[in-house]
């Protein structure tokens, strides 16, 4: 299974950002099991990688595995494989598999588009985005369902990756009929100086040269690289800044006790948080497998409600009434006939 066309839409992103809320309201995320990252090397730098969760409420388990195969001598860079397998958690029934690419790329930019709803001025215009690769398209994507940014700054190392991620803002805008300018910047600073938000999704464990000249009301998205010891932010900005994380305990073991004192998700939405207001945010995320299962979960739920009305459609045309005790093996047996079919032809497109 696999979002429509691969393409994420800003409403998909906007409906996950909602179901996140949700989940984080009722309570849904404090009752998951949601064992920490496990990672494992191989003498020649690949990494295996499993983000297990599991979730009463929603009735699943879902485990995020991936390989990372080290850049090599040629000059290629690191490859990244992602599946998701999922299963009813009171059953143990197998419900599908999920491309893991997919799976990050939509919950990346809905909890993009849930901090940043209320981390960011309301009146925000202009957002700033370092980086040009795959994140910085789910950055703009997120934060542009939540917020009617006017004008949008690009600095990327890679001048022809710049230019083309313009070209892709400018296409997206156009999609959503918004009138957005894009900006290529010459540096890190002049694609951040006196920006309303700002976005850094790139490779570098080094501080970024960040403008000195960030409003005070700046939120800032830090999605790129990070270790134990550094981030793409320095640590006076980090330090001076309300930072917010999707948990507390990954963050500290994957980005540094700076994180130790973090607001989580769950306590955007309490008294506390109004005091947020006009004071310098950072989401310095470093991803958590129960938005994994929120978002396998949702695209379940979506898949399955168009195969309902699809198979109604079907039924109605050939004058068929599926009695109603029937209706779940028959919908079941359908989806997999649709899955196995939309399989087939892209097996087929690629010969």
């Amino acid at each position: 299974m696999r979002p429509a066309d691969g393409e994420l839409s800003v409403v998909l992103v906007r409906s996950l950002a909602g179901e996140m809320r949700a989940g984080l309201r009722s309570g849904a995320v404090q009752r998951m099991i949601v064992p920490p990252r496990e990672t494992a090397e191989d003498a020649a730098g690949t990494k295996f990688i499993s983000m297990p969760a599991v979730s009463p409420d929603y009735d699943l388990y879902i485990n995020k595995v991936a390989t990372i195969v080290a850049p090599d001598a040629a000059g290629r860079g690191a490859t990244v494989t992602s599946v998701v397998p999922m299963f009813s958690a009171s059953s143990g029934r197998f419900l599908g598999m999920l491309d893991g690419t997919d799976v990050t790329n939509l919950k990346c930019a809905a909890v993009t588009a849930l901090v940043t709803d209320r981390c960011a001025a309301k009146d925000s215009g202009v957002l700033g985005i370092i980086g040009s690769g795959v994140q910085a398209r789910q950055q703009y994507l997120g934060v542009s369902a939540v917020r009617d940014v006017e004008e949008v700054r690009v600095f990327s190392r890679n001048a022809d990756h710049a230019a083309a991620f313009a070209r892709d803002i400018a296409t997206m805008a156009a999609r959503a009929d918004a009138a957005i300018g894009v900006v290529l910047c010459g540096s890190a600073a002049d694609a951040s100086r006196g920006v309303d938000i700002l976005v850094t999704a790139t490779t570098s464990c080094d501080p970024l040269p960040i403008s000195s000249q960030l409003p005070g009301h700046v939120h800032v998205n830090c999605v790129g690289a990070h270790t134990v010891a550094s981030r793409e932010l320095s640590e006076d900005l980090l330090r001076t800044s309300v930072l917010i994380v999707e948990d507390r305990r990954t963050a500290v073991a994957e980005a540094g006790p700076l994180h130790s004192g973090a607001v989580e998700l769950d306590a955007l939405d309490t008294p506390a948080a109004a005091g947020f207001d006009g004071q310098r945010t950072i989401f310095s995320s470093t991803g958590c497998a129960y938005l994994d299962l929120i978002t396998c979960a949702h695209l379940m739920t979506a898949g399955r409600d168009e195969a309902e009305a699809e198979l109604d459609l079907a039924a109605g045309r050939l004058g068929i009434e599926i009695p109603a005790d029937l209706k779940g093996g028959v919908l079941h047996g359908y989806r997999g006939l649709r899955d196995m079919t939309t399989l087939l032809r892209a097996e087929q497109s690629r010969a």
